[in-house]
């Protein structure tokens, strides 16, 4: 075994001397040897003491790899990974890998691998014992007790009872040790957990760290100590007190940091504070901002990401680091220099509301473990310090451990889906939940049982029997979502808008959303939104603000996929030409996408998560099948309309603009300008189809609450009554007269009788719930029919195989060539010849040719050895034998089994197919060929087919079950050990979104060069002349040729450039194009000099002789923003009979600007004060642009109206 001194023993983030010090170092030899003598080990360590980055280490040192290890978050799996990876200095997804999620890192070579506690329950349900295939597994902080942890300890516990060569080590700082010990102490005879004690008393020599309550607190800022309990406790014991942060709280913190800062000379050392919600991190944070010239203040919070999270590692030299965090930083991630913590001892806690039947949240008193992991996160790195805002008294009667969350939530999901678990060790949840370390209440997991009895996911036991899930509840448990998005899913899939409801379902479980959430500014998040999705029309049936913010971010998915991913995937679709065979396609111009997503206020994390869980429940679908997917096939909702398109309008805005008013001059001369695109909205109303999935979302969340959220026991007759005699019985009841201030009487429309039913509560039957409860002035009754009252669950797709689904396809023409691809044994080609012209058909095959005695195939013309697809359809050497372009139907029997054993050569395979066929489609300009496959729809799902085929523009529009019956056996098997998953060939027929006249447009937009060279009918001398390639990489004309030529007439030719070079590809040559957009950026320029001119206003901050031409100054731009909107429209109507008349007005109009700008500048004249300068040279550079916006419209009434216009 390697010494601490060895080499091995220093593959560490830390320094060797800093590294050897770890008090874990100490007992290197011990633990390998408990881990070797024993199945269950136990490791108590104080946080910082490195259990979580070195006990893997050791033991793989010892050859014992495979090692497995679970963190309870995100934030600490990716953290630890990234040091242990650094520590041994490799890759992420090389030695050491990580699994978050749909995040994976992981690869053949990974011997140390990271994951979440929710990812490793999901593959010991799907795999059984075979997700355990690891020497050794690590349950890192077991004293957290999610749901999840509790359920996975559960779990490897049954699995060991199985195999007695599976070693598990739990670790901890906190763990209630005997418990542990109790817990495993029947796994076998002679067999018993042991358990290491990590000391720390050498470490702590090095970094000491120091507790102070409540009292010292107090006395150190000079704050009288009388009442202090009652005051920031609210009482004198936990039992009587309520957790509630008051004000007085949030102001002793704040004083307690400026404490810490005026007395800590060292300003490289952090303050961590601990608030339980997000609201409380936003009024602490309040209260920082005037003092942002002090302090650099990070969040870590479930809404930020988690790679800007660890960005918040970064040690300031200017600044001292202050990090507001919830209970997430209390997991194992070292953050360098944390010398302070200021624990508020408060948590959110989640829990079941039995009486709302809902998850609800309350405030709650941490336990003395919680508070023992937050002392944990300082003297880490560096002597601390730990403030408790509680007193010593307080603190001593504090639980010692938290309530574990197995005992307080609905287990709704969590007994679907270990019913729905393969290995019979774990699938009956009454036996296994007894067995958790905390058995939750029988009647608890008896209600969630009769719930998924009641819509249906479960079917009833017979005598002594297990409750089995049906084809509905399998189908919800396979999709890696909560109860209620699933459900959501399926109920918009039978509604025919499957893609959406899968992306409003993964939206709901998602944190951070796509469109960015300014940390403390809902405002400006609203705003944001609006750009998307805006609520205010008529159409719109939403009430919930968390249903406004989930359409908008589908909105912002829709509109990323459009407008980013389509314009590359068009680029690379050009690039496949210069290879002879492909990679796996990668990420295209990540930092051009990051970019781009913060131009339009995304998160590209978090869009490429949704993007991946997409993927992952679309191909649940097609495993599993129900009987509305066929229906919910066909070309995206983001392709209506086809017409559909932006560009981008980038603008210099000043960051923290707002903050800056509200502070000092300084602050507003020292803010940095960032680009934002300013086109706005992204996407305009009833675009994306958005009203008729805001008013199906409506619907659907009612239905869910009525479902899944109301009595079990059979209340929804009652509920129809309900509905009945309101119809019957008149007017609702007016709340008002129920209070006493209804002052319309008789006039009043509603009725004041207390007989009438009360209206109903709009926000009962949102996503946000009413949170008045039984206290609500309005009624929490159904008052429309349910369409899930009915006895209609969803069911398999019906097992019906027609040979008429096919040939309709081929219609009755004989016109147009039938092409069979890869028809190995010509046994369809044969089949298919009995029910349609032989001569129509071009069936080929790799084989070399042989004597078929098939009179049939007689007139079938057969190509043979022909190597699919790079000879098939994209032919390199000489002539393509096949007539594509009297080609009407291609269909293609992937041939996989020369890569039976390698899934990624199978989608390599897959994808060429797709890529080729896109680019012979836009070459020949093939607008009406029909595109079929025939696989099985298990191996079509784990190929990802969908995705494949959308990356180059294809979408499933129609499946259906194959004759094999009419047209032969075909060879297409996967074997499946399943329930409820049928492998079934299908044909699946799919359409070129390209190939739509309107979309074609769109590309040309967005100067495509292979859309270009097939419109002007020079694709098959490219395939054929490796020269062409070097015409495509340089085209006649550069975009910045074409900016500068238009710029050449302005006075502020750089500005000129700058703003306008987003419009080369669309303005090109054209004069009136170039003068809209001048027009269209000095719109937007004036609007934002006049928005920061009102925020000065409204301020206040403008102070003596410069108020009255401040105001003077906002009148003029306004107006100068009026006769700029008419020039626009001027502009956007030119006609040749009125041309230079229009010309005319819109020249006094830009000339009427320029004067307005010059008065709003003589009140600034000479001006005194930074912030007077800054309004000065604000309206000067709106000037500037004016002036180009001028010169353009000049330079097109010299050239006269040009032909995109005429």
């Amino acid at each position: 075994m390697a010494s601490p001194s060895s080499p091995s023993a220093y593959s560490s983030s830390f320094p060797p001397s800093e590294f050897s010090s770890l008090p874990v170092m100490a007992l290197r030899e011990r633990i390998i040897e408990k881990i070797f003598e024993n199945r269950v080990t136990l490791i108590v360590g104080e946080t910082g003491c490195g259990k979580s980055s070195q006990v893997p280490q050791f033991l793989l040192e010892e050859n014992m790899a495979p090692i497995l290890c679970t963190q309870p978050r995100r934030f600490a799996v990716v953290a630890v990974a990234k040091m242990v990876a650094k520590a041994r200095n490799c890759e992420l997804g090389d030695e050491v890998g990580y699994h978050i999620g749909h995040s994976k890192h992981l690869s053949s070579r990974t011997k140390i691998v990271f994951k979440t506690a929710g990812v490793l329950l999901d593959e010991m349900r799907d795999k059984g014992f075979q997700a355990l295939k690891y020497k050794v597994i690590i349950l890192d902080e077991v004293h957290e007790r999610s749901i999840e942890s509790d359920l996975v300890l559960v779990c490897v516990k049954q699995f060991l009872l199985k195999n007695k060569d599976l070693r598990v080590v739990l670790m901890s700082a906190t763990a209630d040790i005997g418990r542990y010990r109790d817990y495993f102490r029947d796994l076998g005879r002679g067999e018993r957990v042991e358990v290491l004690g990590i000391p720390s008393s050498n470490w702590k020599e090095n970094f000491q760290r120091q507790v102070s309550y409540l009292e010292q607190v107090t006395g150190f800022l000079g704050i009288s100590s009388e009442l202090i309990t009652s005051r920031y406790c609210s009482g004198p014991c936990p039992s009587m007190a309520d957790a509630e942060i008051k004000p007085e709280v949030h102001k002793l913190i704040h004083e307690l940091v400026l404490y810490i800062h005026e007395n800590e000379p060292d300003i490289e050392k952090s303050i961590l504070v601990f608030l339980p919600t997000y609201y409380a991190l936003e009024q602490q944070w309040y209260l920082l901002k005037p003092f942002s010239s002090s302090f650099k203040v990070h969040i870590l919070h479930r809404s930020v990401d988690t790679e800007q999270a660890l960005m918040a590692m970064k040690i300031w030299k200017s600044h001292r680091k202050v990090i507001l965090a919830t209970n997430i930083a209390e997991s194992s991630v070292t953050i360098p220099k944390v010398a302070f913590v200021i624990d508020s001892c408060r948590s959110l806690q989640v829990f079941w509301d039995s009486a709302r039947r809902k998850d609800s949240t309350e405030l709650v008193w941490v336990s003395k473990s919680q508070a023992e992991q937050r002392r944990g996160r300082t003297g880490r790195t560096c002597d601390g310090h730990v403030y408790r805002l509680v007193t010593q008294s307080f603190f001593s009667n504090l639980e010692d451990f938290e309530c574990p969350a197995i005992l307080k939530l609905s287990l709704r999901q969590q007994v679907l889906q270990i019913c729905c678990a393969e290995s019979r060790a774990i699938n009956d949840p009454k036996a296994l939940l007894q067995k958790a370390l905390d058995p939750p209440d029988a009647e608890v997991v008896e209600d969630a049982l009769n719930l998924l009895l009641h819509v249906k996911a479960l079917e009833k036991p017979s005598s002594r029997g297990r409750y089995e899930p049906t084809f509905y509840g399998r189908l919800l448990a396979s999709f890696a979502l909560s109860f209620d998005a699933s459900v959501l899913v399926v109920k918009f899939g039978e509604a025919g808008m499957l893609r959406e409801g899968i992306l409003l379902g993964i939206l709901m479980d998602t944190q951070p959303l796509p469109i960015l959430h300014p940390f403390g500014d809902d405002h400006l998040f609203t705003e944001y939104v609006n750009c998307y999705f805006s609520a205010d029309s008529d159409k719109i049936v939403l009430t919930g603000r968390k249903e406004v913010a989930f359409l908008g971010n589908l909105c912002a998915f829709q509109f990323w996929q459009r407008v980013f991913k389509d314009k590359h995937r068009l680029e690379h679709l050009k690039q496949v030409l210069k290879f002879e065979e492909m990679e796996p396609a990668t990420l295209l111009l990540p930092k051009l996408e990051e970019e781009w997503c913060f131009f339009h206020h995304l998160l590209q994390s978090s869009l490429l998560h949704v993007s991946e869980m997409y993927e992952d429940i679309l191909n649940s679908m097609h495993r599993f099948r129900p009987n509305f997917l066929p229906a919910s096939n066909g070309i995206p909702t983001y392709y209506s309309p086809y017409e559909f398109g932006h560009t981008c309008l980038l603008e210099c805005q000043q960051q923290g603009e707002i903050d800056a008013l509200s502070s000092s001059d300084e602050q507003l001369e020292q803010s940095n300008e960032t680009r934002k695109c300013v086109a706005v909205p992204f996407v305009a109303s009833g675009y994306f189809q958005t009203n008729d999935v805001a008013e199906n979302l409506a619907n659907t969340i009612k239905e869910i609450r009525v479902q899944c959220a109301g009595d079990t026991s059979s209340n929804y007759p009652a509920i129809i009554n309900d509905y009945d005699s309101h119809m019957n019985g008149g007017a609702p009841l007016c709340v008002y007269f129920v209070n006493g201030c209804c002052n319309r009487g008789s006039l009043c429309r509603f009725s004041h009788s207390l007989q009438a039913k009360k209206p109903a509560c709009k926000f009962f039957f949102s996503l946000q719930g009413c949170r008045n409860g039984d206290l609500c002035s309005f009624s929490h009754d159904s008052y429309q029919p349910i369409s899930s009252y009915g006895s209609n669950v969803c069911q398999p797709e019906a097992d019906h195989a027609d040979a008429s689904s096919l040939l309709r396809l081929f219609g009755t023409s004989s016109v147009g060539y039938i092409l069979l691809l890869d028809d190995a044994n010509m046994h369809f080609t044969s089949n298919l010849a009995n029910h349609c012209k032989p001569s129509r058909i071009i069936s080929t095959t790799s084989l070399t040719e042989t004597s078929i005695c098939d009179p049939l195939l007689t007139d079938v013309r057969i190509i043979w050895g022909l190597h699919h697809p790079y000879q098939t359809i994209i032919s390199n050497k000489g002539e393509n034998p096949i007539p594509w372009n009297e080609v009407k139907i291609v269909l293609w029997f992937p041939y996989l089994d020369s890569h039976s054993d390698n899934l990624d050569a199978q989608k390599i395979l897959v994808q060429n197919f797709f890529e080729y066929l896109a680019i012979r489609i836009l070459g020949d300009t093939l607008f009406e060929v029909k595109i079929i496959l025939a696989m099985n729809n298990i191996k079509f799902s784990q190929l990802e087919v969908e995705k494949l085929a959308r990356e180059s523009f294809f979408f499933l529009t129609e499946s259906f079950p194959f004759d094999e019956a009419s047209f032969g056996e075909l060879l297409d098997t996967v074997t499946v050990n399943k329930p409820m998953l049928m492998p079934r060939l299908f044909l699946q027929q799919l359409q070129d979104a390209v190939m739509h006249p309107q979309f074609a447009l769109k590309i040309s937009e967005l100067e495509v060069t292979l859309m270009l060279m097939a419109n002007t009918n020079i694709y098959l001398t490219l395939l054929l002349l490796l020269s062409v390639l070097n015409w495509v990489q340089s085209t006649p004309h550069s975009s910045t040729n074409y900016v500068q030529d238009a710029c050449s007439v302005t006075r502020y030719r750089a500005l000129c450039i700058n703003t306008l070079a987003p419009f080369s590809t669309t303005a090109k040559t054209s004069p009136s194009k170039w003068a809209r957009a001048g027009v269209s950026i000095t719109i937007g320029e004036t609007k934002k000099v006049t928005q920061y001119l009102m925020k000065v206003k409204n301020y206040r901050t403008m102070k003596g002789s410069y108020k009255i031409p401040l105001s003077d100054c906002i009148e003029c731009l306004q107006d100068a923003i009026d006769q700029l909107h008419g020039s626009l429209g001027i502009l956007r109507k030119l006609n040749a009979r009125n041309f230079y008349a229009q010309m005319g007005d819109i020249t006094t109009w830009l000339s009427a600007v320029l004067t307005d700008h010059e008065t709003c500048l003589d009140g600034f004249e000479n001006p005194r004060g930074k912030q007077a300068k800054m309004v000065r040279n604000r309206v000067l550079r709106s000037s500037y642009f004016t002036s180009n916006a001028l010169a353009l419209v000049n330079k097109l009434a010299t050239s006269g109206l040009d032909n995109t216009v005429a």
